[in-house]
């Protein structure tokens, strides 16, 4: 497949699950969507989950947040390149039959930060701490899903952050 083929395919996938997610909207699902959404929950609850974990192990060396941090600032430094360099224009702003939910960020969409910085989150502290795993994984991918269903990313926009934060979050992990 040539590659103008596969960019048409991704933006025609990208076009009809934004539409059909516009569809399914349900007022319950829009709050936990939003609140999901909130820059509070992208990553720093998930680094205060790792905080607490090392509390409770009496770690000196708080080894669960600052694997977290860490991976959330390398992945958001990388998504603000990748913005850069790819500029995408947001959906709404493609398309003028998409109704976002809330602000549409003034940044590129591709790819997504919040995706992003909340599966590096995740992923660091869960790898510290697996019984995390699960519950922040599960978060996470609330967060990257709430996304595409407030109309501010395409889904290949928030699969890319996805991939970025969870290379991000092992790399910093072997580092470490």
């Amino acid at each position: 497949m040539a590659l103008h083929e596969l960019v048409r395919t991704v933006a025609w996938w990208d076009g009809s699950t934004m539409e059909a997610v516009q569809a399914l909207r349900w007022e319950p699902l829009t709050l936990l969507f939003l609140v999901a959404s909130m820059s509070w929950v992208k990553w720093p609850l998930i680094a205060v989950v790792g905080a607490c974990g090392d509390a409770r192990c009496r770690r000196k060396l708080p080894a669960a947040a600052l694997a977290s941090l860490s991976a959330a600032a390398v992945a958001g430094l990388t998504v603000m390149l990748l913005k850069g360099a790819f500029d995408r224009a947001r959906p709404p702003l493609v398309d003028s039959s998409l109704d976002p939910v809330g602000t549409v960020p003034g940044s590129a969409s591709f790819p997504s930060g919040h995706a992003a910085t909340a599966f590096a989150a995740a992923v660091a502290v869960g790898v510290l701490y697996p019984r995390f795993r699960t519950p922040l994984l599960a978060l996470a991918a609330t967060v990257a899903l709430s996304r595409v269903y407030l109309g501010v990313h395409y889904p290949f926009d928030v699969l890319a952050g996805l991939l970025i934060g969870t290379v991000t979050a092992v790399a910093v992990l072997v580092l470490a």
